[in-house]
């Protein structure tokens, strides 16, 4: 574990870090957020959400930047949008593979605007129905229509997402970043290289913050490259069994619904 400095940058995932069972961010963990901005700390949403459904979190207290889609899309006010999408060739590619090595699943595209999906994909059942903005009858249809493509998303209605994942990993390689941020049966793929780390990396170059000024929060496998970047990764009590391991190195925050990142930000702000 790296000896911590204070902070220049805090980033924090949202569902099941920042928010709450609810889903929101308590006041508790807004008025940190506010702190450490007040201190100079430049504050950092980092989600695999797309940008409509986290826009409206992260208005709710300071913040410099925002990522979405695991880092495929970031946007910050002194800057121009940053778009790191999958190329079509690679995307059929992938599916393809994907195809070949599993039986039962379906595709879904975020554009970073919009969300479309096969016919074959079983639509979450907490996803409002309005939040599809078409169905297309086939993958290669799909592909076709929707672009570009800053996440592919992999459904399977009855596949446990550890067997899913370790699965289209062998069959696809270094073609994709293959990741996942829920317990059902939902990959997310971006293109290769591109994730949570690599993009929090991209910007906190443009500030000239390293990583050892960065302090990360974060609770599911598509966190962990953040955390292992950032000088100071907080896996939730709450979160992945996976990112409690001690051999990631990581420090633990207390639980999400125990406004985990709160405490830490009062801690460090407190101890600066």
């Amino acid at each position: 574990m790296r000896t911590m400095v204070f902070p220049r940058v805090i980033a924090t995932d949202l569902d099941g870090t920042l928010l709450g069972a609810e889903g929101l961010v308590s006041e508790r963990n807004r008025r940190a957020l506010v702190a450490a901005s007040e201190a100079g700390i430049r504050v950092v949403v980092s989600t695999a959400r797309p940008p409509r459904t986290t826009q409206h979190i992260a208005e709710q207290f300071p913040c410099a930047a925002v990522l979405c889609g695991n880092g495929a899309l970031a946007h910050a006010p002194d800057s121009d949008p940053l778009v790191r999408a999958i190329d079509l060739d690679t995307a059929h590619t992938v599916v393809e593979k994907l195809n070949a090595a599993l039986a039962g699943i379906g595709y879904g595209v975020e554009t970073g605007t919009d969300f479309f999906h096969d016919a074959a994909y079983h639509l979450e059942p907490w996803l409002p129905r309005d939040w599809v903005r078409e169905v297309l009858e086939t993958t290669e249809a799909l592909l076709t229509r929707a672009s570009p493509v800053t996440k592919l998303l992999v459904r399977s209605s009855d596949t446990p997402v550890h067997l899913l994942h370790e699965a289209a990993v062998a069959a696809v390689g270094s073609l994709a970043e293959i990741t996942y941020s829920g317990a059902h049966g939902l990959l997310e793929l971006s293109a290769p290289g591109v994730n949570k780390g690599s993009t929090l990396a991209m910007v906190c170059e443009r500030w000239g913050v390293s990583a050892e000024e960065v302090v990360a929060f974060g609770d599911m496998p598509n966190d962990v490259s953040a955390l292992s970047w950032a000088g100071a990764g907080y896996a939730m009590a709450s979160g992945h069994p996976d990112l409690l391991d001690p051999a990631l190195g990581l420090r633990v925050a207390p639980a999400s619904n125990d406004d985990g990142v709160g405490r830490v930000i009062e801690q460090l702000l407190a101890e600066r």
